[in-house]
């Protein structure tokens, strides 16, 4: 995580910095992405970005945990009807949230199709490993109730379920983002329902 050094910058300065590392970060795998370019983009001399963050890998760290925390905040604002839904609903409704978030945070989307193609396992564990810990609290709290409920066999793994559910929504988003690009979601709703409905059924009733 940055230096308290960084949090102290005023918010323009911060920003500029975020802005500059999440473009170069889109756009290059992590060994390519230059801090020069990300320094000269936010207008920092090159000695300052070590005041700010211990090295390349903390910023990156840092800027995709950021992205994670604005794709969960925004899937927030789907938990209020999770009361009223199955778990197999609920997954549905996450799906369909991932999809819409990359079409309105399309920089962030853009990141994490980056990543899906990154090579360097160091730099991948560190983001896995800080992505877990924010996102796997969602999916568990939702696999949980469903044990509870007698949805699913109290037997699953939680964690493991908790994996490949983010791992599926993820490649929902890509594969989505792939075919439709930024199209709006409305006009291929029936084939983005299709496509995750058949996810599910998978996941649910198995291939056996």
């Amino acid at each position: 995580m940055p230096k308290e050094t960084f949090f102290n910058l005023p918010d323009d300065k911060r920003n500029l910095i975020i802005s500059a590392a999440i473009e170069e970060f889109s756009g290059a795998s992590y060994n390519e992405a230059s801090i020069n370019q990300i320094c000269s983009k936010s207008k920092i001399p090159k000695g300052s970005f070590y005041q700010y963050f211990e090295d390349k890998l903390d910023l990156y760290v840092y800027i995709m945990s950021l992205a994670i925390k604005e794709k969960i905040k925004f899937f927030s604002s789907a938990l209020t009807e999770f009361n009223t839904l199955t778990l197999m609903e609920q997954i549905r409704l996450l799906f369909l949230k991932g999809i819409e978030f990359s079409r309105e945070y399309p920089q962030y989307a853009a990141l994490g199709e980056q990543f899906t193609k990154e090579n360097d396992e160091m730099a991948k564990s560190e983001v896995l490993k800080e992505g877990t810990k924010q996102s796997e609290t969602l999916f568990s709290q939702m696999i949980n109730n469903a044990k509870a409920k007698g949805e699913i066999n109290k037997d699953v793994d939680t964690l493991a379920l908790s994996l490949l559910l983010q791992s599926l929504n993820s490649a929902i988003n890509n594969y989505m983002q792939d075919k439709y690009g930024n199209s709006n979601y409305e006009t291929y709703q029936e084939d983005v329902n299709n496509f995750v409905d058949s996810l599910l059924n998978i996941i649910f009733n198995g291939i056996k």
